[in-house]
């Protein structure tokens, strides 16, 4: 019964590997449950990187900084997002040791030092498809901390909050360029993503957790993944990284295109 699932993914295109397009030296970061899979020579010091979404694991957010010297500006209003960020600063600057996960198999400790911390920015906004202020309901589910605009667990009870388009924050920050946006906004992803690819940013890699996949009520949130899939691909992206569960990574074209080139030279 599963390989004939399989089989009519694969046939209605909906399989998590349709499209996947593979590429040498790409690395997983952060914890374990919480990783993003990016190439390993893309970022650097002068990189402008995005995380849109933090909750209590913003390990990938906090190791772009670490490995790559990257500057990281990561945007979430919400409280649990920025009750973690200040327990990581407070962490920090004591000397202490904050972890991710501390009763899983494989927890995550954070590294980032204080100097570092100077390149980590937190803005408690969030993305959306146009300056306004949105509500965000609570999660029902038990050790489930994230809120969600489109209420995919169904809950009555909600935050209101601050959000604004891509585009806009890119203009009040000064940034023309982006080399990395991380997308994990529970089930939000859709429209953020459509902002991007309808306001040609320039965007040179896009991550992003499908949150649907999780939270979902029948099989058209598989038609939902891939029309944004398809989206984000014909806007001139390949998809070299992707999972079981939709956790994805897309890159330009062209940088796509450079990197396999110095990987063959």
């Amino acid at each position: 019964m599963i390989k004939l699932k399989q089989i009519i993914k694969k046939i209605l295109k909906v399989d998590a590997y349709t499209n996947y397009t593979p590429l040498n030296n790409i690395v997983h970061i952060g914890f374990i449950h919480g990783f993003y899979a990016i190439p390993d020579n893309l970022l650097n010091s002068n990189s402008i990187c995005y995380c849109i979404g933090a909750g209590i694991d913003i390990s990938f957010d906090t190791e772009l900084v670490v490995k790559y010297d990257s500057n990281v500006f990561i945007f979430d209003p919400m409280p649990e997002g920025k009750n973690h960020y200040n327990d990581l600063v407070n962490a920090v600057n004591l000397g202490k040791t904050l972890t991710v996960g501390p009763n899983e198999s494989e927890p995550f400790d954070y590294r980032i030092n204080k100097d570092q911390l100077k390149k980590l920015n937190f803005i408690d906004i969030g993305i959306w498809d146009k300056e306004t202020e949105v509500k965000f309901y609570e999660p029902t589910k038990d050790n489930y901390v994230s809120h969600s605009i489109l209420n995919l667990q169904k809950s009555d009870k909600y935050i209101e909050a601050k959000v604004d388009r891509l585009s806009n924050i890119m203009k009040k920050l000064n940034h023309q360029s982006i080399d990395l946006v991380k997308i994990e906004i529970e089930g939000a992803e859709y429209k953020v993503i459509e902002t991007i690819i309808a306001d040609k940013l320039d965007v040179k890699m896009i991550l992003v957790e499908y949150d649907e996949f999780h939270n979902h009520t029948g099989y058209g949130f598989l038609w939902r993944i891939k029309k944004s899939t398809d989206l984000i691909l014909n806007a001139g992206y390949k998809m070299v990284f992707t999972n079981d569960f939709c956790k994805r990574t897309f890159l330009r074209n062209d940088v796509y295109e450079q990197l396999k080139s110095n990987a063959v030279n």
